[in-house]
């Protein structure tokens, strides 16, 4: 495992007019730089977003796809399906029926930065909505098939890629009690091509999880785990989990006894790896055989002894996993557990820290980078899926590269920034922020690649 990688990704960005850093917020360009690393778009002073003319309006695109009973297997004719067509704060309505097939289409659909659609059918009392469906000069056409009934129960088919786990210091407003701030990142995937929907405690849930005893103060990140709910000790979703990784993360306040931390707690699926992040200076030791030894990293200004689980042992689903801390000797000051109050971690530290623990155990893109989006569909036989990213990341060096992924990297958590000042909507963030993951994952991919040769 090599370490590198990850301080290079956070190290501080070099300023706009450094020739080795093409991609930066300022867009500033030298001459030995080629023009293929510019980027798409730029943020101005006033944070508006300059897009390429392939989001212009009033170009015709189709939504088009087929209502199935994936009960039967059949397709479902004379079938009512609603398109809902959003356009900033207004929305309108077209109508079609399916054909003997199954199948629909609505043509001659505009594009633009506050155009998105979605498309619903009701069978059965039930209604299905596919959403978030945007169209653009690069994908003029979106293949989305209603699909009723199909969801599977399977717990295998659904895997925590990463489990991350933060300790630190406890709010500065926090009294002095023993408390320490607890952020959790999961990264989530349903390998199925159905949703996965059981039945926990007489509830139909899809994600569910479980939390430690004793938690407090429970914040859900609203960005991430829109689903997620408290009930008793356990997070969970009403939603089905849809085919494909998914991020969430949440926050919550534990306190140290005498017999130190215990963050314990029943694995509800299986889990490739675990991570736990200590800052330095928190009077903890771990006292779980199921992690390896302690390493250092500093990420923006801020030292975690960071311990791991071997990828080569996935943790199974019903494992009770031993997450328990003791309190070193420096500890035994009185007050609060010799712990000192701190900030309350920013959502961009904790995309950081997420960032740095997917990077040291192989995901390529960390789980907040993971955008919600419609079932993917294969290319069709005979079709050609154009890869954006192919041509430049292909010309990239090693130097630029490095500059490539930071500016990518620093324009994704821009993006967070603005959508959470609201000064973006969400459509256009999830659109832009989808393109920027995109081409920050190919670039990771390159780096991984040029390493390993």
């Amino acid at each position: 495992m090599k370490v590198e990688p990850i301080m290079q990704i956070f190290r501080s960005p070099q300023s706009p007019n450094s020739q080795s850093n093409p991609e930066c917020c300022g867009l500033s360009v030298t001459l030995h730089i080629p023009l293929f690393v510019l980027v798409v778009f730029c943020f101005t002073s006033t944070h508006s977003i300059c897009l390429s003319s392939a989001t212009a309006q009033n170009a015709a695109g189709t939504i088009k796809g087929r209502v199935i009973d994936s009960q039967n297997n059949t397709p479902l004719g004379d079938q009512k399906v609603t398109l809902t067509i959003h356009q900033g704060a207004e929305t309108q309505q077209r109508e079609t029926v399916t054909a003997s097939d199954g199948s629909y289409s609505f043509d001659n659909l505009e594009f633009g930065m506050e155009t998105y659609y979605s498309v619903s059918t009701t069978h059965e009392g039930k209604e299905h909505v596919e959403t978030d469906l945007v169209l653009s000069t690069w994908v003029p056409e979106s293949n989305v098939d209603i699909e009723i009934g199909k969801f599977t129960d399977d717990y295998s088919v659904v895997k925590v890629r990463q489990h991350t786990v933060i300790i630190a210091p406890p709010p500065p407003d926090h009294a002095p009690d023993g408390a320490v701030s607890i952020m959790e990142l999961i990264q989530i995937e349903n390998t199925s091509e159905m949703e996965f929907l059981t039945t926990v405690n007489s509830q139909s849930v899809g994600m569910h999880l479980n939390l430690p005893n004793g938690h407090e103060g429970l914040q859900i990140d609203s960005m991430i785990s829109k689903d997620l709910a408290l009930v008793s000790n356990k997070l969970i979703s009403k939603q089905p989990l849809a085919s494909g990784r998914f991020g969430s993360g949440f926050s919550y306040i534990m306190h140290i006894d005498d017999s130190g931390l215990n963050l314990s707690r029943t694995l509800t699926f299986d889990t490739d790896q675990l991570y736990v992040f200590i800052t330095e200076g928190l009077p903890l030791a771990p006292q779980s055989s199921i992690l390896g030894a302690s390493r250092q990293e500093q990420i923006h200004e801020t030292i975690y002894n960071i311990y791991a689980t071997d990828p080569a042992s996935p943790l199974p689903i019903g494992k009770t996993v031993s997450l328990n801390f003791k309190v070193a000797p420096v500890a035994a000051a009185k007050g609060n557990a010799g712990i000192s109050a701190g900030q309350p971690a920013s959502a961009k530290m904790i995309a950081l820290i997420a960032f740095a623990a997917a990077c040291a155990s192989g995901f390529l893109v960390a789980a907040i980078f993971m955008v919600r989006s419609s079932t993917t569909h294969e290319t069709e036989p005979g079709k050609t899926q154009t890869n954006l990213d192919a041509s430049w990341i292909n010309k990239l060096g090693s130097e630029d590269l490095d500059s490539a992924r930071i500016a990518r990297f620093e324009m994704v958590t821009r993006l967070d920034e603005m959508y959470k000042n609201k000064e973006i909507s969400e459509r256009v963030y999830n659109r832009l922020r989808k393109e920027q993951v995109d081409r920050l994952t190919s670039i990771l991919e390159k780096t991984r690649r040029t390493d390993q040769q």
